[in-house]
């Protein structure tokens, strides 16, 4: 059997928008090659919530097909056939959010909190402020529902991004250090703790070396009032990138 694999650019306009049959087959394709990243409902995960997804039914099909430089997201146009990333396409925007509760809070509250009261600066950058030791969240607010931004600061170990384990190392003098992954392997890992400190042990020179697949990030459920959970998130939602 011969496969033609998608054209960049060959058509712009889904020749399955609207057609049910076909939007159930793009939800089989999506649970199997895009689930993992995306979650099951297309509402987020390791990879960006898709019911919010900006660009239009193009820029979608060249995503899928190409991948974005820089990410985690893999190109598809050697996978898959074009009626099969349109299919994709089609329902991912039968998943978008036809209506949405608007989360009420401030924003600039949420901003002091940001930087002051929930400490996320300390290990959250946020433009050109902030640390590098968690991930940035410059655009966050493009990428993520309100959903999902509360219950990772209420449930933080729920979805944890890839390449953000925490790493235990306990000495040979009996000092316990502990950070987020820069990398791990059989014989070494190299972290970064609260401070920004790196650190680079191997295996045969400490006590012991662990890797949890757990964050590090506090859960804010107790600590901050229903209230101040709204306004971060809020304030969370501005966070867009460069304008």
């Amino acid at each position: 059997m011969i496969v033609i694999l998608a054209p960049l650019g060959a058509q712009t306009k889904n020749p399955f928008d609207g057609n049910r049959a076909e939007i159930d087959v793009g939800r089989g394709i999506f649970r199997i090659y895009c689930s993992p990243c995306h979650g099951i409902k297309a509402d987020g995960g390791r990879g960006p919530d898709l019911t919010l997804a900006a660009a239009n039914d193009e820029g979608l099909f060249k995503i899928i097909t190409s991948g974005i430089e820089g990410t985690e997201m893999p190109s598809y146009g050697d996978r898959m056939d074009a009626d099969s990333i349109w299919r994709l396409v089609a329902y991912i925007r039968s998943a978008a959010r036809k209506e949405t509760s608007p989360v009420r809070g401030s924003a600039s509250n949420g901003e002091k909190l940001f930087w002051g009261k929930g400490g996320c600066g300390n290990c959250h950058r946020a433009g050109q402020r902030g640390s590098r030791m968690a991930p940035d969240l410059s655009m966050i607010g493009r990428s993520r529902s309100a959903g999902f931004l509360r219950e990772s600061m209420t449930g933080p170990n729920a979805t944890i991004s890839p390449g953000y384990n925490t790493i235990a190392v306990e000495t040979s003098d009996g000092r316990k250090i502990s950070g987020v992954q820069r990398a791990y392997d059989a014989f070494s890992a190299q972290f970064v703790d609260a401070k920004d400190n790196y650190y680079s042990f191997l295996r045969e020179e400490v006590k012991s070396m662990t890797r949890e697949v757990k964050s590090m990030m506090p859960s804010y459920s107790k600590s901050l009032s229903a209230q101040e959970l709204n306004d971060l998130v809020v304030y969370m939602g501005t966070l867009r990138g460069a304008k």
